[in-house]
């Protein structure tokens, strides 16, 4: 294999190594209390933030829009959500918000 082709796959495996790899924190909260029975709804909303200064401010309204949507009654309870971020080196963030509830 000459030298080129191995500097290739160094890199490249690198490379693979450096995407795939990441520190995952998760962090969850209720914010309402369970009353009577309905039907479950889910929703998640995802986005990205840079360096750990510029976290999304769309997240939470985002995935409360998503889960309204899902409900056509509009009222929900048992509402919960939780914070899914992935963090590549510090650099990059990946902020995935997923809820769940009742619809009523």
């Amino acid at each position: 294999m000459n030298r080129s082709m191995l500097w290739f796959m160094n890199t490249l495996v690198v490379a693979v190594s450096l995407t795939l790899s990441a520190c995952v924190m998760i962090h969850s909260g209720s914010i309402s209390e369970s009353a009577g029975g309905g039907s479950p709804v889910a929703a998640a909303y995802s986005d990205y933030g840079f360096l750990h200064l510029t976290a999304p401010a769309t997240l939470t309204a985002g995935a409360n829009k998503v889960l309204a949507s899902q409900c056509q009654s509009g009222m929900l309870s048992d509402v919960q959500t939780e914070l899914a971020m992935r963090d590549w080196f510090a650099i990059v963030q990946y902020y995935t918000v997923s809820t769940a509830a009742v619809c009523k």
